[in-house]
């Protein structure tokens, strides 16, 4: 098998001329994304933006065919550093890895053409995979995964599936290639298409032995982080999972070589690069509907009154129905007062004191401190799943 060598196997990188729909889709998604980051209080967006971490992190995991329960790992989100037990599971890992890279591109933001850099992606891949144990880095040829180590040698030759990965040696050329010219993308639609057509290239590259599925999903995350398009309030990953058989089939077709003379004119198909494109802003489109619609304030009344007469661990511990008004304005306005969440449960002062108190325990209901005079909305896992339909399913 005569494997690609040669970096110019992905011109043209970004073609100069695009379809209409992908620059129309492009141009209206930030108009989107801040219509929902209207709609939230930021101390709702924050804790929305935990909860979010999971859901990113569980559909990235659950596309590999890994399964974690989000409750889980919520858990060990919110545990104590030193008592991370968990943080070998590479569900655990991501979300930490994700934090961290979210945190430094808030504390200084990088150029643009940064965010494509051979070095972060190596970075993102040592952060997922460093601590992990050997043996979980086994691969099934008996080669053992180097956590940020490029492919680079002949004895990183891969082959997945159908695809044949190119050469090794050309790996670190080809990303450099890809920098270039994704990075100098000044146009913002131009900028989002490049972050999403980077999805595929980085993914056909295969830089790494393993993980790539990974690290592609976690770069282009970063990369919308980058862009200003908040994607803390909504995940890309879930609407992949959701689409995992197209998000395959539309990642292989763009693998393919050019077909005929009306195909573009590099070695790799052009359509089906540009019909990869729009299927990621399809995904992109998506998921901001979905999270606009889950915040929708008369829907959202609906279903945190439903779940306050039917969710059995609401019911278990105790918390009355009459909370749900309280409930919500939390969530609406993102903090209350003390006393004034109070008078939103209509209960007398020691019967709401100790409703407030259960609120608390069951995580519903976030005080700072034992006596702050301000509350804050919480978003456990279990009790997310009822206000926001559908937002951790577990496919095939």
């Amino acid at each position: 098998m005569t494997l690609i060598t040669s970096k110019t196997w992905l011109d043209p990188v970004l073609p100069e001329q695009l379809p209409s729909s992908i620059i129309e889709k492009a141009d209206s998604l930030p108009a989107k994304v801040a219509f929902l980051a209207g709609r939230v209080a930021p101390e709702t967006a924050a804790r929305l933006g935990k909860l979010l971490l999971i859901t990113n992190t569980y559909y990235s995991n659950l596309i590999e065919g890994q399964y974690t329960e989000p409750a889980a790992m919520q858990k060990a989100q919110n545990a104590p550093k030193r008592e991370r037990q968990l943080l070998k599971d590479l569900a655990v890992k991501h979300m930490e890895v994700q934090r961290v890279f979210e945190r430094a591109l808030r504390l200084k933001a990088p150029e643009f053409h940064a965010m494509f850099s051979p070095e972060l992606i190596s970075a993102v891949h040592f952060r997922l995979f460093d601590g992990t144990d050997e043996n979980s880095r086994r691969l099934s040829d008996g080669r053992v995964l180097v956590p940020g180590k490029l492919r680079s040698q002949p004895a990183d030759e891969v082959v997945v599936g159908n695809h044949a990965a190119p050469a090794a040696a050309a790996v670190q050329a080809m990303l450099e290639h890809l920098q270039r010219f994704y990075g100098a993308s000044q146009d913002p639609r131009r900028r989002l298409i490049a972050t999403l057509a980077n999805h595929h290239r980085l993914a056909w590259v295969h830089p790494f032995l393993d993980g790539n599925g990974r690290v592609a999903r976690m770069i282009t995350h970063l990369q919308l982080v980058q862009l200003g398009l908040q994607p803390h309030l909504w995940s890309l990953s879930r609407g992949l999972a959701r689409r995992h058989e197209d998000y395959y089939r539309t990642l292989a077709m763009a693998d393919r070589p050019r077909e005929g003379d009306y195909d573009g004119r590099g070695q790799m198909s052009q359509k089906h690069y540009f019909a990869f494109i729009e299927f990621m802003l399809d995904v992109c489109h998506d998921q901001v509907d979905y999270m606009t619609e889950a915040l929708n304030r008369d829907k959202l009344r609906e279903r945190v009154i439903r779940a306050f007469k039917t969710n059995e661990k609401l019911l278990d511990v105790g918390i009355r129905q009459e909370s749900a008004p309280a409930v919500l304005a939390l969530l609406l306005q993102g903090s209350l007062p003390r006393s004034e969440f109070k008078t939103f449960t209509g209960l007398s002062s020691r019967p709401a004191i100790d409703e407030l108190s259960r609120l608390i325990k069951a995580g519903i209901v976030v005080s700072r401190t034992p006596k702050s005079r301000t509350v804050e909305p919480g978003l456990p896992s279990w009790f997310a799943q009822d206000i926001f339909p559908d937002l951790h399913r577990r496919f095939q």
